[in-house]
């Protein structure tokens, strides 16, 4: 009998398989027999009900060939099969040998333990997610092609199940209905193994069982609590040191973090950032050392990590002209440029009590600026009375101060060799030690109209450069636009330009571009070499209306934060793994915590940071 009908027989049949020779002690003592019901379905991790054997005549000992699967057992004297499948196990047929004082049989059972995966997501109300199951087709003797259904009570899941096959490895994505309700949903749903499109036939294992616990929630839900899990590492995550994470501005954080790990951290309410032309939100935060480090109503403060409680905060109320622009942290000091005119200042702050270590004077006129960038060489910001570039070593002594196009809103880029600064009309490029001018390649797309940047160059592979006058994207909402420029630091030209309205800085890893579009409205995948569109990516709730984060990167992950909340992309599927309805500015910590700290509106004095543990 073939495995499909040996499971579609009924489970309730006792069947004697086979008896064998084991010398009788005449009429009077017959040799033992005994029949177990099979085949018999069992579930990984689910402790099944004791199978007993049906016995004719006195038994005193029974025995398996080969081992039960790994967490169950076999009575030697009763013959009872029990406990709890720790592993699943492909359908075998096991020999069970019964054994009295009249001689020996053997008997048959064909068991089965179907896989359980463990599901747990956050989702936004009115979206969708897309889990995904991998199956070994090897390990699963799964065979030919490979279809899926699946089966919810609870009516989380649609029905549809998308199987993508590579080598031996099968990839059974999910989907969620957008209707599910806010609150918690588990359950447990099946996903039927099939080799045809009907299912009419099953596959040798012929389930995977899906044990789901997921959180709808919505913008205006209760918080679904605080889950201050132990700050532990995430191997091979550098610390978010500056805006975009690194001294490239990337956005990229090379680990492949589990979607089933997302969860409430903790939320609290901050003061807010703003200045005077506030079209941008400035609130990006830094994090090293377990601390968290953010900027608003004239102070810097540093805050814990594993609860969000403050730790130190230092104003700079009292200079002549305060402000207090976004903090950037490395090796335990934190860099924060802040005041105006006259009273501009580097400061440099002990990023474990907030003493002051070092406060050099720049100057500028009445702007704001993102986070400095610590390099191989210096601390470099943007500042000057008319536009430049200031750099600086660890100790704060003033290294250089290079002249640019007088901008708001913008920090370089930073590698061994070079200073990157994008001021919308060019990109130049200047020593990271003596301030000398490289390079200087002008954008044809530009046009000033605000004096305004509200973003950086991003460093791509060799050579190569983005940049955009983000702050153009804002103008008549968006009908004016700007241009994604592709710069070759080799031919010290421009390769490509895409129009669009970009609204923030890019992330970039292994040749391609992650950039947000607000017309049309798609996150999209553009190659580095031409700016070809990969894929894109369009959030599917019509609340969703703008892009108000940069992208963020991880390995497996693309991250971005419209209007109404968060996502993670999946970058194989294209398809959200994950959403939560917070907003803001984005940042991931070497512990796995991704902070989303909101938008501010108009006249408020108050923000908020909502920390998500992904780890």
């Amino acid at each position: 009998m073939n495995a499909h009908g040996r499971w579609a027989a009924s489970l309730g049949a006792l069947v004697l398989i086979g008896c064998g020779g084991g010398g009788g002690s005449g009429p009077s003592a017959p040799a033992p027999q005994a029949s177990y019901t099979t085949p018999q379905p069992y579930t990984q991790h689910q402790a099944i009900a004791a199978l007993a054997p049906a016995l004719v005549g006195t038994a005193t000992q029974f025995s398996v060939t080969p081992a039960l699967p790994a967490g169950l057992t076999l009575d030697a004297t009763t013959g009872a099969i029990a406990g709890t499948p720790t592993a699943f196990s492909r359908d075998t047929d096991y020999a069970i040998t019964v054994t009295g004082p009249g001689g020996s049989t053997t008997t048959h059972v064909h068991l089965v333990v179907q896989p359980l995966v463990p599901v747990s997501r956050l989702v936004a109300a009115g979206t969708t997610v897309h889990p995904v199951v991998m199956l070994d087709a090897d390990a699963l003797g799964l065979s030919g092609n490979l279809y899926a259904q699946v089966t919810d009570a609870g009516g989380l899941f649609s029905g549809r199940v998308t199987v993508t096959t590579t080598g031996s490895r099968h990839a059974l994505e999910l989907s969620t209905l957008d209707t599910a309700s806010v609150g918690p949903h588990t359950g447990q749903a099946t996903i039927s193994l099939c080799r045809d499109t009907t299912c009419t036939s099953l596959q040798p294992m012929p389930k995977v069982l899906v044990k789901y616990d997921f959180n709808v929630a919505a913008a205006d839900s209760a918080w679904p609590g605080n889950h201050l899990t132990p700050l532990t590492a995430v191997p091979g995550a550098p610390e978010w040191s500056t805006f975009q994470g690194n001294a490239a501005h990337t956005g990229y954080v090379p680990v492949t973090l589990d979607p089933n790990q997302a969860s409430t951290r903790w939320k609290i309410s901050v003061p807010a950032f703003s200045y005077y032309n506030g079209r941008f939100n400035l609130a990006t935060v830094t994090t090293e050392g377990g601390r968290l480090f953010s900027a608003g109503n004239m102070a810097v403060t540093a805050r814990s990590e594993h609860d969000g409680s403050t730790l130190w905060t230092y104003s700079f109320s009292g200079l002549q002209n305060p402000s207090a622009n976004p903090p950037a942290v490395k090796d335990g000091i934190v860099y924060v440029a802040a005041g105006q005119q006259s009273s501009t200042t580097m400061f440099g702050f002990d990023a474990r009590d907030g003493t002051v270590r070092f406060r050099t004077g720049m100057s500028s006129q009445w702007e704001n600026y993102l986070a400095p960038t610590v390099g191989p060489s210096g601390v470099y910001t943007n500042a000057g009375s008319y536009g430049g570039l200031y750099a600086f070593d660890a100790q704060g002594t003033n290294l250089f101060f290079s002249t640019t196009a007088q901008q708001s809103t913008w920090t370089p880029a930073v590698d061994a060799r070079a200073v990157y600064a994008y001021t919308g009309n060019a990109l130049r490029v200047f020593h990271p030690l003596t301030g000398a001018l490289q390079a200087e390649i002008n954008d044809p797309t530009f046009t000033n109209y605000i004096y305004e940047i509200g973003g950086s160059a991003v460093l791509g592979g060799p050579d190569s450069a983005f940049g955009a006058a983000y702050g153009n994207s804002f103008l008549n909402s968006g009908s004016i636009g700007n241009s994604l420029v592709h710069f070759n630091l080799q031919t010290r030209s421009v390769d490509w330009t895409i129009r669009g309205v970009y609204p923030s800085t890019p992330a970039y890893d292994a040749g391609v571009v992650y950039i947000a579009n607000n017309r049309p409205l798609r996150l999209e995948a553009r190659a580095e070499a031409d700016g070809a569109l990969q894929w894109s990516w369009t959030p599917q709730s019509s609340s969703d209306t703008e892009f108000v984060s940069e992208v963020l990167l991880t390995q497996n992950a693309v991250i971005v934060s419209t209007n109404q909340s968060t996502y993670a992309i999946d970058r194989s599927t294209k398809r959200p793994m994950w959403s939560y309805p917070a907003a803001g500015k984005l940042a991931l910590s070497a512990h796995g915590i991704l902070y989303i700290v909101g938008n501010t509106n108009f006249g408020s004095s108050t923000t908020t940071i909502t920390a998500l543990n992904l780890h």
